[in-house]
């Protein structure tokens, strides 16, 4: 992240003299992109697209937000053509319809139940943590 460049300087017995040299006009910085309002994978990947990335700047894209679809941050980045997004990291959340998936017959639906069942018993940091951990798991 940031300036590019070399520390160059002279060390002598009592003194040291150093200083940064530019290598580069670009800046590697992070972009945050808060995803709630997209509604799918191509219009994320549109979005990306449309980015103005400014010309002495390069990109890390981290999403933020709630999203309605699930993200492979390895295929999306193929289909980005932005040459100055470099990199992506997904911070989002998705967003779920917990009932309709708790009346689902699979290990998923059981699992929602169970967790809404027992909401009142934990914190509600805690229990969103193991819902979205849980449902992580269950996708793969």
């Amino acid at each position: 992240m940031g300036e590019h460049g070399i520390v160059a300087g002279k060390v002598g017995k009592n003194s040291l003299d150093i200083q940064f040299i530019n290598m580069d006009n670009k800046e590697f910085v992070e972009h945050e992109l808060d995803i709630t309002e997209v509604i799918s994978k191509e219009q994320l990947v549109e979005t990306l697209n449309n980015t103005n990335v400014p010309e002495d700047k390069l990109y890390k894209v981290i999403l933020t937000g709630k999203r309605n679809f699930e993200i492979n941050r390895y295929n999306i980045i193929k289909l980005v053509n932005n040459d100055r997004i470099l990199k992506i990291k997904d911070l989002s959340k998705i967003r779920y319809d917990l009932e309709e998936l708790a009346k689902e017959v699979s290990l998923k639906g059981y699992f929602v139940k169970n967790l809404l069942d027992k909401r009142e018993e934990y914190d509600a940091v805690e229990w969103e943590k193991a819902l979205e951990v849980g449902l992580e798991v269950l996708e793969i």
